[in-house]
């Protein structure tokens, strides 16, 4: 599990359900840890959001119509209670075209059968997730479709040097560790994966159930956290991968799409090194990346998520325009203790690279995620670089903040 400021559900209670909305302006409704990235390009492509996410976020809130409760106050799970309430008042005419589940529900995927039977569900079908979020099931498809992958053990190694903990049901790095530090308490999403050297890369891709279209390439920034060692921050794209291996890359894709029968928008984790591609992780969803690609495709990504979901269509290949820019997200997480000030709230808030900003009184605990931060610029690296000199910037800030 990882840590989580405290929700701001504590701080303010639900907005209530607007009425109507615009008639030219279909609604999506959104849940996730965090409905920010989805809320702001759902808006931006023409639709009426609801969110529904742990954190309550000022800008997730200015984003969609109507924003709701999903966890329990200073965790980061969803919480089903709270979840089919909100999508029960959400299904009250007009009715929305359905929801969207973001990151969270990796621990929990009978949520979204629960969800889908109050509101569609616009993804992959819940016993999808659920396949996917099995090690053994993933990694022997992995095997058995011929794509390479580090080896795995469902029981702790002999000898465990060389050899991670990981939890399939767990996102964002925070339950990868040493084997050897692995907890006594494991769930069924828990497995033992060979570390291996190479760069933490991401694809982003658009499926129909039977075939898929790749979007883009990111490079992950991952790095150690307290004693994590693979945490997740953020990413930056789009990179290129030399033909070989974006081939290797779109013939897994493809191979998976095929075997899940995948829809939507979905993404896959894996190292590149000089001898080829090694795929770690499926994520049957919109992922963080959306960030970085959302408008490679006039109208957006979510309208075509919708379409390849409700429809099966997806774009022409040659419908995707790549911008020459790189671009770069990165999650700043607190060095300690302490409560965002209004002062504090309002430096953020006035930081146009800032986004999931947290509102004033929030507490968060030392390694908490408490704000993002984006940038541009023309080739990987130095995106990279200026993430990090914004990251920096924001920490001298929130060393200042009043103790919690």
């Amino acid at each position: 599990m990882s840590p989580s400021r405290q929700a701001f559900s504590t701080l303010e209670p639900a907005v209530p359900l607007a009425a109507g909305g615009s008639p030219d302006r279909p609604t999506l409704v959104i849940a996730a840890t965090s409905a920010r990235l989805l809320a702001e390009a759902a808006r931006a492509s023409g639709f009426e959001v609801i969110a529904i996410d742990v954190f309550g976020d000022v800008d997730t809130r200015a984003a969609a119509r109507t924003w709701m409760p999903l966890g329990i106050p200073g965790r980061l799970a969803p919480e089903e209670g709270r979840l089919v309430a909100a999508l029960r008042q959400c299904a009250t005419p007009p009715r929305p075209v359905g929801w969207i589940a973001g990151s969270g529900f990796e621990s929990a995927p009978g949520l979204l059968a629960t969800g889908a039977g109050v509101l569609p569900l616009l993804g992959n079908l819940p016993g999808t997730v659920t396949q996917v979020r099995d090690p053994d099931d993933f990694f022997a498809a992995l095997h058995r479709l011929g794509i390479p992958a580090p080896e795995i053990s469902l029981a702790l190694p002999a000898d465990p040097v060389g050899w991670l903990f990981k939890d399939a049901h767990a996102c964002g790095g925070w339950h990868i560790r040493p084997a050897g530090r692995a907890p006594a308490g494991r769930g069924p999403g828990a497995y033992f994966q060979r570390e291996e050297a190479g760069t933490a890369m991401s694809a982003l891709f658009l499926a129909n159930g039977a075939s898929a279209l790749i979007i883009g390439f990111a490079r992950q920034i991952v790095a150690p956290l307290g004693r994590r060692p693979y945490v997740y921050r953020g990413c930056v794209g789009p990179v290129t991968l030399p033909p070989p291996h974006a081939g290797q890359v779109a013939n897994a894709v493809s191979a998976l799409t095929r075997h899940y029968g995948l829809r939507g928008l979905n993404g896959i984790d894996f190292l590149f090194g000089a001898d080829g591609i090694r795929v770690l992780e499926l994520n049957p969803r919109p992922t963080a990346s959306l960030a970085l690609f959302n408008d490679v495709l006039a109208g957006g990504l979510l309208p075509a998520h919708v379409d390849a979901c409700l429809h099966g269509h997806l774009p022409a290949a040659d419908a995707l325009s790549l911008s020459t820019r790189v671009r770069g997200s990165e999650v700043v997480f607190a060095p300690r203790r302490g409560r965002v000030t209004p002062a504090l709230a309002d430096w953020l808030a006035a930081q146009a690279d800032c986004h999931d900003l947290p509102a004033a009184g929030t507490p968060f605990a030392r390694h908490d995620p408490v704000c993002s931060i984006s940038c541009e610029g023309t080739a990987p690296d130095e995106v990279r670089a200026r993430l990090s000199a914004r990251c920096e910037a924001i920490l001298s800030q929130l060393n200042r903040a009043a103790p919690s």
